[in-house]
Order: C-alpha cells, then structure tokens, then sequence
C-alpha cells in the first residue's frame, strides 16, 4: 500500500534539494549516497548537486513503519489503504508542523537581538495562519447545517476534513450520484433545539463549504456490518465538477424537511439544474487505488497520472494503462474495484 501511495504523492512532493522530504519527514535519515548511486546507474539522472536523494518506495514503507503514530500498521498483514492513509497524512502534518517550529527558531537564534524585537509579533501573526504542506494540499471544510422543523431555528459550524467517505448504494451509480446522497438532507428525532430548548425533529445535512486543491474521495466498500464488500458499479468522470454541491445551490432551506426537499416539483430534475446554474468547480482525476479481493483479504493496484499519460501500478511492475493516454482503460476498468479517487482542482495545476 505505501509503494502504491508513493506513487500517488511522487507527482507533488518528489526530492527536495539535498535530502528526501518526505522520508525525513516520517523519521528516516537520507542516505547521502544514493544519488550518486542512481547517476551511476543511470547517466540520464541529474547528479548530486542537482537533485535529492530519490525515493525509495521500500525505504518509505519501512521509515512509516518506524514512525510513532503509524506503528500499528507494521508487518505485513491485510492493511486498508484508506487507514493508511489517514495515517501517513496525519504523521506527515505533524512532522512538517515540528520541522517548521525547529527552523523558526534557529532562525530565531542566528538574527541579532535589535531584529527580534521588531519582527516576533508580524512572524507570530503569519505563522499563527500557515499551513502545513498536508492541509495546504489536501484540508477542506464541510458546512453542517442544523434546522429546527419546529421553530425554523436554523445554526451552522464548519468540519474539517482531509478526505471524504461516500457510502454506497443501489442508487449511487455514479460519483456524482455519490456526491448528491452525501450532501442530502436527513430528518432527525429527538434534536435538542438551542431556541426551543426542547427536544424536536431536526433537519441535517453537510454541504461544501471550502473545497481542498486535492479532493481525496473514498468509496465505502467494506461494510462490518454485514462483514462483505460492496462490488455496486460506481462510474466516475476524468473530470468532475463540484460547484453543485456547494452551500449555494442545494443548501436545504429553513422550514423545510428533509423529505420535502427531496420531494420538490421537477424534483428528479434539481440535480440537472444544479449542474447547469452553478459555477463549475473542476477537478481531474489524477490517480485511483483500486480493490480486488473480499473484506478479508484481496490486493491493491493504483492507476497514476503522469504528463498527461496514465500508467498502473501494480506492486513493483508499473506499464501504461492502455491504449493513447490510457485513460479510457482506467475509466472503464475500475468502476468495479475504485476504492479511492484523487482529483485535483484545475486552477491550481502546474
């Protein structure tokens, strides 16, 4: 699983100048002879001083597995790709967190004491909003609305989140159809209202508030439940607009149930009006982690966008996808076995 999302994560972090950032971020040292090692190999490879070392897919594995918050994942026994990652995203942002607060202060140190003074409070102000390289990539916010059915007292508050969980169903065909059961509202019983300060039905539903620049979505395959893996078909685009599922177009309004916003007139056409009245917000698809198998064991393969041509991954063996740009290969393939899907956001694409 690390090899594949090493693969998925090469395209944007790759080697940073004299060392790996990502393998010294989960605690291993670089090995200062490696580059020259692959120049050797390979001639076409810049040398040292032009580039880091190269990442290693084993040497990733086995630095996660070394890492204080990623232990319970060593060992090679059935992990989910989706555990994985939310691990590895977690201890990356707290790694980069810490290096970030180690040069602020030799920083710090090396300037002369007049500089300090004059400058602590603009820097406490600017570090207080920056970001570390995992939320600046992939952190969005939902909107969760709250609305009384009784009194119409209506509150809000926003939730965070690094990737989203989809659930699956006999009707979700599609992603989009996946997105739309996501952002729909559900009636609730026995809510205690702020302004009533009773308990009465309520009306929920979670909208997009701040989409991320890498929109990481996680198809629910894996039901405990009933201890089986959902095969359903789920299609999805190379391009996806996410502009519909925003607060603005299918926000449910106050007064309002749940079963009456999805009961409106033309009510089988919201979806299309949505589509066609809102700002498109695009996102490509540039990589898929793909299951085979049952809920209890099977394999992981990943399909990675590169330059405008997709390749598959699959253990150590990467080829193309298929036929052209392999795209149509990977579109058609996987709407069986998609487990994970990462678009990114077209405005901010090198």
């Amino acid at each position: 699983i690390a090899c594949e999302m090493d693969r998925l994560m090469l395209d944007y972090y790759g080697s940073t100048i004299g060392h790996n950032g990502i393998t010294d971020a989960v605690g291993e040292a670089p090995n200062p002879t490696s580059c020259h090692v692959a120049s050797t190999a390979n001639p076409a490879v810049p040398s040292q001083d032009k580039c880091g070392d190269p990442l290693v897919p084993s040497r990733l594995l086995a630095a996660t597995w070394k890492s204080g918050g990623m232990k319970h994942l060593a060992g090679y026994q059935q992990r989910d790709s989706h555990e994985f990652l939310s691990a590895f995203l977690d201890i990356m942002s707290k790694h980069d967190r810490h290096f970030a607060d180690i040069t602020k202060e030799l920083r710090e140190e090396a300037k002369p004491s007049s500089l300090i003074s004059k400058e602590s409070a603009r820097e406490r102000s600017s570090n207080d909003t920056s970001e570390d390289i995992v939320k600046s990539l992939f952190a969005g916010n939902l909107r969760s609305v709250l609305i009384c059915e009784t009194c119409g007292y209506k509150r809000s508050q926003p939730e965070p989140f690094l990737n989203i969980s989809l659930p699956i169903t006999s009707e979700t065909k599609t992603i989009e159809a996946c997105l739309r059961h996501f952002t729909q509202p559900e009636d609730l019983s026995d809510i205690t209202c702020d302004l009533c300060e009773e308990k009465h039905p309520h009306t929920k539903q979670h909208t997009f508030a701040k989409l991320p620049k890498i929109l990481c979505l996680h198809l629910k395959r894996f039901d405990a439940a009933t201890n089986k893996k959902i095969s359903e078909f789920v299609s999805f685009p190379a391009q996806l607009n996410v502009g519909p599922f925003l607060p603005h177009w299918c926000e449910v309004i106050q007064g309002m149930k749940a079963s009456e916003h999805a009961a409106e007139p033309d009510g089988d056409n919201n979806a299309q009006k949505a589509q066609s009245c809102s700002a498109a917000i695009m996102y490509d698809l540039h990589a898929t982690i793909n299951h085979t198998g049952t809920l209890h064991q099977g394999h992981y393969v990943a399909n990675v966008r590169v330059d405008r041509k997709w390749y598959h991954c699959n253990d150590a063996h990467v080829f193309d996808a298929g036929e052209g740009d392999g795209e149509k290969a990977v579109l058609e393939a996987a709407v069986g076995e998609a487990y994970m899907l990462f678009y990114i956001r077209r405005d901010v694409q090198k």
